[in-house]
């Protein structure tokens, strides 16, 4: 055989064996049976009875130029001056209030409600007259170097400065001498009526008690702590914002303060910017920003977490997306965003979005169905639910 007729029949060969491997391919490792596509599972039906009875309403997709912003968390504050401590105005003896019980820490007060009252200490009459005997020895010695020192200045031996400063403590002594009789004259004369008469401690605002410092038999002194009134129809919000994110806030624009699920899970309030001492912690490495929020006595507590939403600047300060409203949004058990657009009149397919943040009754989409689609707003839980079999 000729070296070319040897080469043809290798080449035969290899092509033989190559295609017998093709025809004992290995089989797959799974088989999936009757295959089912995400299309065909999205798709729902109703008789036009179901839609009437369902009042199914349907809103176009929209192209919305919206604020960027960021939700963090805050705590709420009670404001600098707006937590009050209600002092002793002499030493006395705590008495309970006319209604008989101290009112306790968190009842809600109005202003000029008594909260206790005060029976001033009987004056001690020994001493009084001790004062007494003491300023008056200290006023002989001023009236001796006053005169001492008049005596020296028409002799030119002391300046005038001098002679003025001996006038001057004089006079001081004087009217500390006077001071000392009138208060011994008082114990002498009203001492009985000092035992009998008390004094009233009011709310100085309207507020709640925060904490309360006395018990009524107890003897306090004057300026010792006896309450503290906080009020709440004004509180703050501090708002810790990574340090690097800091200058994109928005400054003198109010933030929305909500619940820590975020705006879309319960009421909302509106927050404006104030002034407050800087503040900052270097381990988390964050700076503070103070809002303002009024008229939520009752809803909201000092000390409490909750979510907040500021606006943030940006290369034109807005940015352009899809926008719907946010009650065409389902979700499934994994947390995933569905919305049901209206294919016709009794056809609707469920199609799945992604929300990139929710700004009030609109939920902003990072991908989702095309502008002018139709989405179902009433009744896309309904129709959630008819396609999954929920309540049955």
């Amino acid at each position: 055989m000729s070296a070319r007729h040897r080469s043809v029949a290798l080449l035969l060969l290899a092509c033989t064996s190559g295609c017998d491997d093709k025809a004992q391919k290995a089989p797959p490792a799974a088989t999936v049976k009757n295959p089912v596509t995400e299309a065909s599972l999205t798709t729902v039906t109703l008789s036009p009875q179901a839609v009437r009875r369902l009042a199914i309403e349907t809103a176009p997709v929209e192209s919305l130029t919206a604020q960027p912003t960021r939700t963090v968390g805050g705590e709420v504050i009670v404001p600098p001056g707006l937590s009050l401590i209600v002092s002793a105005p002499v030493a006395g003896r705590v008495i309970a209030p006319p209604s008989g019980a101290l009112l306790p820490a968190g009842a809600r007060v109005a202003r000029g409600t008594v909260l206790l009252r005060l029976a001033p200490l009987p004056p001690d009459f020994a001493q009084a007259g001790r004062d007494r005997e003491v300023a008056a020895a200290r006023l002989r010695q001023a009236e001796a170097e006053a005169t001492r020192m008049a005596r020296l200045f028409a002799e030119r031996l002391v300046s005038a400065r001098d002679n003025e400063r001996a006038q001057a403590e004089l006079a001081t002594a004087r009217a500390t001498a006077d001071a000392a009789a009138a208060q011994l004259d008082q114990v002498r004369g009203g001492g009985a009526d000092a035992r009998l008469s008390t004094l009233s401690v009011n709310a100085p605002s309207d507020g709640v008690i925060r904490s309360i410092h006395a018990a009524p038999g107890q003897t306090v002194a004057a300026g010792a702590p006896l309450a503290e009134v906080m009020r709440t129809d004004r509180l703050w919000v501090r708002v810790p914002i990574y340090a690097g994110d800091a200058s994109r806030v928005r400054r003198g624009v109010s933030a929305t303060v909500h619940g820590l699920g975020g705006p879309q899970t319960g009421a909302t309030m509106t927050a404006i910017p104030v002034s407050a001492p800087p503040s900052a912690d270097a381990s988390a490495a964050s700076v503070d920003l103070y809002y303002e929020v009024q008229g939520v006595t009752g809803r909201l507590r000092p000390g409490e977490r909750v979510g907040v939403t500021v606006a943030l600047t940006g290369g034109s300060t807005a940015e352009r997306g899809l926008a719907l409203p946010a009650a065409a949004l389902v979700r499934d058990m994994s947390g995933g965003s569905w919305v049901y657009e209206r294919a016709d009149s009794v056809t609707f397919i469920r199609r799945r979005v992604e929300v990139a943040r929710v700004v009030g009754p609109l939920a902003i989409l990072a991908m989702g169905p095309r502008v002018g689609t139709r989405v179902v707003t009433s009744g896309a839980a309904e129709l959630f639910g008819t396609e999954f079999g929920a309540g049955k």
